[in-house]
Parts: C-alpha cells; sequence; structure tokens
C-alpha cells in the first residue's frame, strides 16, 4: 500500500490521511457519490482491512459509489504465515458488487471494471486487495475498459406506454400519493419537481432523496420510512387510494407497508439486492416523465392530505418547558434560518436522525446525507467531511448524538488539516435515547442506554476547533452564520430531554 501511496504522490494524486478506516470509507463513498464518480479508500492489512466492513455494508446498502482497496498477505508466503492473514475476499464478497486480487497481469482489467461496478445501478462497492510483492511488479502491457459510468440497467418497459397507463390511473383517484426514492438519478430532479408541481401531485420522499422536491412547497407531504411522526405518515399511506413508487426502494423502509400496500412502481433500476418487485417493468425515468409532462393534468386534487400536513408542522411546535435543555423542533428551525438552501446536511444515528430526516426542509437535491439502509452510527461526521471536501464552496452542517460524536470527533483535527471547515452540532442527552425509547415502548426498564456527560466543547478544543454550548436557539443561528461566514469549523453542544423525543415520534 506504501508502493501504492508513493505512486499516487507522484501522479498528483491527493491522499487525505484519517484517523480511522470506517471513517475514511463513509467520507470517501459520500464524496464520490457527490462528484458523481466511485470514492476510493485505501487500508492496511489485517486490521486497517477488517475496518472496512462499516463503510463496505453501508456502500451496499445506501447506493453509494465506492472502491475499497486493502493491502494483503502475498499469495506466495507460507501456508503457516498466518500473521494478519484475513480471508478478506470471501468476507466482502456479499457486501460487495465486485471483488478481486490486483497483479500485475490484471491491473489493467480489474481496477476499471472494479471502478465500471460502482457504477452499475444500484450504486455499490467495489473491494480489491493488493500485495506488497504486486504492487512492485510492472504492469502487463493492454488496455483495460475506460470508465464509463457503469452498465446501463436493461429497460423493458414502453415509456410513453407506462405515461398513458399511470395517467389513467390518476384520473380516477381521488388521494394520490407519489412516493420518491433511493432509485432516483439526481439529475432527473427537474423533470419530477416540473411533474409534481405542475400537476398539484401530493408527493412524499424517502430520507436518503431529501430535497429532490421543494420540502416547503404546499404538496409536501412528509418523509416516509420510518422518521418522526412515521405513526402520520403511515395514515397518508393507508388513507392514499394510489400509491406511486418512483425510485422507491425498501432498503430505507423499516416497516412492511411496502409488501403490504399496492404500489404502482416506477423503477429504471433494480432495487438494493438486485430486487425488482413483480410484475414491473424498468423503464427510463427521463423518458417517462417527458411522456407525462407532455400532457396535461388528468384530474385535480386540492390537498387531499392537508389535515395530515398540518398536524406534522404541529408536532415541530408541541414544545415541552424542560429547563437547562432546547426543545428539538426548535434546533431543526434555528439551523434552517440560518443555512442557506444550498447547505449540505448530514445527520448521524439515533433519535436526532429521526428528527431531521422528517423536519429539516430541504430544498435541492443532494443536500441531506444520512445512513439508512444500514443505519450505522459515526455516519455523520465522517459524511461531513467528504461532502465538504467534494463541495468546498458549500456550507456543510453535521448534526449528531453524543453518542456518535464520542466514536468518531477525532476526525475534526483531519477536517482542519485538510482544510474542509463545517459546523458541528452535537445533541446531549446523555444516552442512547433511540434505543431507551425502544425499551419503554416494550415497556421494559431502560438498562444500560445511559453514560456519563461528555463535554464536547473540550473534545473540540482539544482537537483545535472551536466550541460552545447553548441553549439559546437565537445563540444557535448567530453562531452558526458566523462560523459559515468565516468558513470556520464550530462545534455547538446543545442540551436536550431525551423525554421530548417522544412528543415527536
Amino acid at each position: 500500500m506504501l508502493v501504492l501511496m508513493d505512486e499516487l504522490r507522484r501522479a498528483g494524486v491527493d491522499f487525505v490521511l484519517m484517523r480511522h478506516e470506517s471513517n475514511a470509507g463513509i467520507a470517501a463513498a459520500v464524496h464520490g457519490k457527490l462528484r458523481g464518480q466511485p470514492g476510493v479508500v485505501l487500508t492496511t492489512l489485517g486490521p486497517g482491512a477488517a475496518n472496512l466492513m462499516l463503510p463496505l455494508s453501508s456502500s451496499c446498502l445506501d447506493q453509494e459509489p465506492l472502491l475499497a482497496i486493502s493491502a494483503q498477505i502475498p499469495d506466495d508466503f507460507p501456508a503457516s504465515h498466518t500473521h494478519q492473514l484475513l480471508p478478506l475476499v470471501d468476507a466482502y464478497r456479499p457486501v460487495s458488487k465486485y471483488v478481486a486480487k490486483i497483479t500485475g497481469r490484471n491491473v489493467a482489467e480489474v481496477v476499471p471494471r472494479a471502478l465500471a461496478e460502482c457504477m452499475n445501478r444500484p450504486f455499490g462497492a467495489a473491494y480489491l486487495t493488493l500485495s506488497a510483492r504486486e504492487a512492485l511488479k510492472p504492469a502487463s502491457s493492454g488496455g483495460g475498459a475506460a470508465l464509463d459510468g457503469g452498465t446501463i440497467p436493461r429497460r423493458e418497459g414502453n415509456a410513453r406506454q407506462k405515461a398513458k397507463a399511470l395517467a389513467g390511473l390518476l384520473e380516477n383517484a381521488r388521494r394520490p400519493l407519489v412516493l420518491l426514492g433511493l432509485g432516483i438519478n439526481p439529475a432527473n430532479a427537474k423533470r419530477i419537481r416540473q411533474w409534481v408541481n405542475d400537476w398539484d401531485l401530493p408527493v412524499a420522499v424517502t430520507p436518503k432523496v431529501k430535497g429532490i422536491v421543494d420540502e416547503t412547497a404546499a404538496n409536501f407531504v412528509g418523509v416516509v420510512g420510518g422518521m418522526a411522526a412515521d405513526n402520520l405518515m403511515c395514515q397518508a399511506l393507508e388513507s392514499a387510494d394510489l400509491l406511486i413508487g418512483v425510485g422507491l426502494d425498501p432498503v430505507e423502509i423499516d416497516g412492511t407497508w411496502h409488501a403490504e400496500l399496492p404500489i404502482h412502481w416506477i423503477l429504471e433500476a433494480s432495487n438494493v439486492g438486485g430486487i425488482v418487485p413483480p410484475d414491473t417493468q424498468l423503464v427510463d425515468h427521463a423518458q417517462i416523465l417527458d411522456a407525462l409532462l407532455d400532457d396535461p393534468p388528468p384530474a385535480t386534487w386540492r390537498a387531499p392530505f392537508r389535515e395530515l400536513q398540518q398536524k406534522r408542522r404541529e408536532r415541530l411546535n408541541d414544545r415541552s418547558r424542560a429547563s437547562g435543555t432546547m426543545w428539538p423542533g426548535d434546533i431543526v428551525q434555528a439551523l434552517a434560518a440560518a443555512l442557506p438552501p444550498e447547505a449540505i446536511v448530514t445527520t448521524d444515528v439515533g433519535s436526532h436522525k429521526y428528527l431531521f430526516g422528517q423536519f429539516w426542509p430541504s430544498r435541492q437535491p443532494q443536500t441531506f446525507w444520512m445512513s439508512n439502509g444500514l443505519s450505522g452510527m459515526a455516519y455523520g461526521l465522517s459524511a461531513a467531511l467528504g461532502a465538504r471536501l467534494a463541495r468546498p464552496d458549500v456550507p456543510v452542517l453535521a448534526a449528531v448524538g453524543d453518542g456518535g460524536f464520542s466514536m468518531n470527533c477525532q476526525e475534526l483535527e483531519t477536517a482542519k488539516r485538510v482544510g474542509a471547515p463545517f459546523v458541528t452540532v452535537v445533541i446531549e442527552d446523555g444516552s442512547y435515547s433511540l434505543i431507551k425509547l425502544s425499551q419503554e415502548g416494550k415497556h421494559l426498564e431502560p438498562y444500560r442506554v445511559d453514560f456519563g456527560p461528555i463535554d464536547t466543547v473540550k473534545m473540540a478544543e482539544a482537537c483545535g476547533v472551536d466550541g460552545l454550548r447553548t441553549t439559546d436557539p437565537d445563540e444557535l443561528a448567530s453562531a452558526t452564520k458566523r462560523a459559515v461566514e468565516h468558513r470556520r469549523s464550530l462545534v455547538i453542544g446543545i442540551p436536550v430531554s431525551y423525554a421530548d423525543y417522544r412528543r415527536l415520534f
């Protein structure tokens, strides 16, 4: 791996040294998806390679393109040499779209194929090993396949016929609901917005595609898939007389309604795992949307989910009076007022993920990032670093819990070192509150889910980053604005009462 790093240096390819391999993989995957190409993570053998399971699994289930390359013991070492030897190729095959060993003979074929497989929809991971001996060998001559964005999925459906059939269903519907999911290409955002807005269709999204439509628009119903206010969203789903799943992927849905309710699927690529719902033909989204927009709306729908939308808005403002804390809804609203629409928001996993997943008002595509298919902690801060490197002129906010922050806050030093500043809000409730709420829901005593206070401000300062703690929404907003304007990293600790989440969920 050292030889590869040196060759990258000679070629002028930047290498970002991070403090943990899992964090590096998550950052690379987010960076890659924002740039429209695979992110690349390099690790050593043994423990370094073993730490790739989290980012490879996340890439697999959250459709983020990632090429992971790790060192490995040379094949010609004695069979008795087992120091740091793991069956890496076998271990990562189930969560990777392509696995292989790089050799001097196959490098021109293997590397381009791995890159292409990452971009073959649904996006995912490829994993390669490289031994020190093979790294020193000259590559055999012979051209490998050029990276062309991956294989285009076979689409069997006729777009115009599909559009005509969908228009017929909508003509007879009184409470239709369009569900937009992870399988949508962000390049089609303009078409999707024009369709749902021109036809005034009620629309909901899953978390990984937040921002594909403007969530402040009157026809936006909410976020489905298990976020806060999920009971309201399930009511919307159950009361709809037509559900249209455009790019909808069940990998984001923690319930089973996707299999129990009738859904009219509009997919242009298979879902995660190569799954295509029965009797569903793949169809190009751009073509079917263009065909739909050629005609006027087949019917008029006058805000059929108005009451549910109002209840959703009210839930964010159902404030408690807990002293010494900030109401979670005020956190979202203060930060939304402080940041421009193009700002990128990442979250970690925990109760705050459900809060931001439902209520953050995303307005532009690819501006909201969370681990949802896998739902793995330590995603938020790493994703923010990858996003800031990919979009250096866009403000980035990482919303994390105090549990997740303590897992990888050391990467704040990485962000400072590589010139990728972002704002981190640490929502402090002194517990794994999501698990605690689940215990309560099962009528179990809260057990081993609380921890002692961790001084997030001192942890930030230890990494060379300014920090503050506040329970004042105005101070939160003004501090965030200043940090963004001055392009500086800032950590803001915000005490909350975990019991407040009950009112939101």
